[in-house]
C-alpha cells in the first residue's frame, strides 16, 4: 500500500498539507467550533480509498488529528519506516491516529496492534480500525506485570489524552475504571510474535514500567521505538526522563530527539520537560539514518 500521509479532515486536507505556523492550531479549533455550532460535533475524513476516520470535534487533541496536524513529525517519520508486512505496537492508541495510518502502511499482510485502556476513547479507536481487518485494538493497558489496576481518565472534557493509570498518579478529578494490565513480552509471546518493526509508546508516565516489561521483546526482537520523554508525568511515577534514557541506552538503543524533519542525539536529561523521540537498535541506526535522510530528515 502507499505509505503517503493521507488528506485528513476539511477543504481537501488543506490543513495536513500545511506545515507548522504559529496559530494554525488556533484555527484549527475555529474551524471545529464553527462546525459544532451547526450542529456538526463528528469530524469525518476518508483519507484513502477504503477507509473512514472519525474523531470528536470538542477534544483538543482529536481536532489536529481530524485535521491530519497530530504530531506531523512523528507520523512523517513513522510512514517512512513502516513497510508491507510488517508489525506495529501502539501503546496509548488513544483513537487510533497512529494506528490507523500504520495499518494503511503495513497493508494487509501486516499487522498492528492497539493498546487503549481508556473507556470513553477505546469504542472509537474500534470504529476507526473497522476498516483494517490487519489491525487488533484491545482495552488492555502496557505496564511491568500482568494485574488489574485502576484508570482514571481526565477531568477536562476538552483534553481525553490526559488520563492515566492511578499507579502513575490519581488525581482524585476523574472517573476511575478497572483494567487489566499485561507486559510486552507476555503480549508478544501469547501471539507468537517473531518479529516488530515498531512500538509507539506514549503512556501518560508509564514509559519506564512498560519498558521494564518489554525485556525480551527488546532483546530478542529488537523494534524501533517511539517514546514520549515527559519528565513531569515520569516523576510522578517515581521515576525520571533521564531513567527511561538510561534505560533505553543500556538496551543498546539511540535515542534521539524528534522535531519537524530533524534528528538530534538525546543528551542527558537536566529540566527537560518534554521530548517525541525515536530509539533506534545499535545495530541497524546506520540503515535507519540513511533511509530517514533519504526521506528529507536532516541529523543534527
Amino acid at each position: 500500500m502507499n505509505s503517503s500521509t493521507g488528506s485528513f479532515g476539511p477543504l481537501g486536507g488543506v490543513f495536513a498539507a500545511l506545515p507548522s505556523f504559529p496559530g494554525k492550531f488556533k484555527l484549527i479549533d475555529m474551524l471545529a467550533v464553527f462546525s459544532c455550532r451547526f450542529g456538526v460535533s463528528e469530524g469525518e475524513s476518508s483519507p484513502w480509498p477504503g477507509t473512514h476516520f472519525s474523531a470528536d470535534l470538542h477534544d483538543r487533541i482529536q481536532r489536529q488529528m481530524w485535521c491530519g496536524s497530530y504530531e506531523p513529525h512523528v507520523t512523517r517519520c513513522l510512514m517512512t519506516l513502516l513497510r508491507s508486512g510488517d508489525t506495529f505496537l501502539d501503546v496509548g492508541a488513544h483513537i487510533g491516529y497512529f494506528s490507523f495510518h500504520a495499518a494503511w502502511a503495513v497493508g494487509l499482510k501486516g499487522k498492528v496492534f492497539s493498546f487503549e485502556p481508556n473507556p470513553d476513547l477505546f469504542p472509537r479507536l474500534q470504529r476507526n480500525l473497522s476498516c483494517y481487518p490487519q489491525s487488533l485494538a484491545m482495552q488492555l493497558a502496557i505496564w511491568e506485570t500482568e494485574a488489574r489496576l485502576q484508570y482514571e481518565t481526565s477531568s477536562v472534557g476538552s483534553e481525553s489524552g490526559w488520563g492515566t493509570l492511578t499507579a502513575v498518579r490519581d488525581l482524585h478529578t476523574g472517573r476511575h475504571f478497572p483494567v487489566q494490565s499485561i507486559t510486552l513480552d507476555d503480549f508478544s509471546q501469547r501471539h507468537s510474535l517473531s518479529s516488530i518493526r515498531a512500538i509507539k509508546i506514549d503512556a501518560e508516565g508509564s514509559e519506564v514500567a512498560i519498558i521494564r516489561g518489554a525485556k525480551r521483546v527488546l532483546r530478542d526482537l529488537r523494534p524501533i521505538l517511539f517514546v514520549e520523554f515527559n519528565d513531569r508525568l515520569l516523576q510522578q511515577a517515581q521515576a525520571s526522563a533521564e531513567q527511561l534514557r538510561v534505560g533505553l541506552i543500556e538496551k543498546s538503543y539511540i535515542p534521539f530527539v524528534l522535531q519537524e524533519s530533524r534528528l538530534e542525539p538525546l543528551k542527558p536529561l537536566k529540566n527537560v520537560e518534554f521530548a517525541d523521540c525515536l530509539c533506534i537498535p545499535e545495530e541497524i541506526s546506520a540503515t535507519i539514518l540513511s533511509e530517514l535522510k533519504n526521506k528529507g530528515f536532516s541529523l543534527g
